[in-house]
């Protein structure tokens, strides 16, 4: 019988999160607006318009319920749907 336990550090919450998502490079700046589909304690999933690769440093920023903004790193990619890990911990 196969076994499929949750093995993730944090659950996951579905949402449709719209996030800014902040890169640079050098003295530039790239701002690309985006859609979180699932929010964790620990990261989110990000479809953005953006080319990110794994390791990539990134900044969100949240308008709800307030605004915040978050360091990311890029964990994994499939197209433009990135896998992120929050940096920074979320606003309590």
């Amino acid at each position: 019988m196969l076994n499929l336990q949750n093995t993730r550090r944090w659950n996951r919450l579905p949402v449709d999160l719209p996030v800014r998502v902040l890169t640079s490079k050098g003295f530039s700046t790239t701002v690309v607006p985006g859609r979180g589909t699932e929010l964790s304690e620990g990261g989110m999933v990000l479809y953005a318009g953006i080319l990110l690769n794994p390791g990539d440093l990134l900044e969100l920023e949240f308008d709800a319920p307030y605004h915040s903004r978050v360091s990311a790193i890029v964990r994994s990619r499939n197209g433009f749907c990135f896998g992120l890990e929050f940096i920074s911990p979320l606003p309590a």
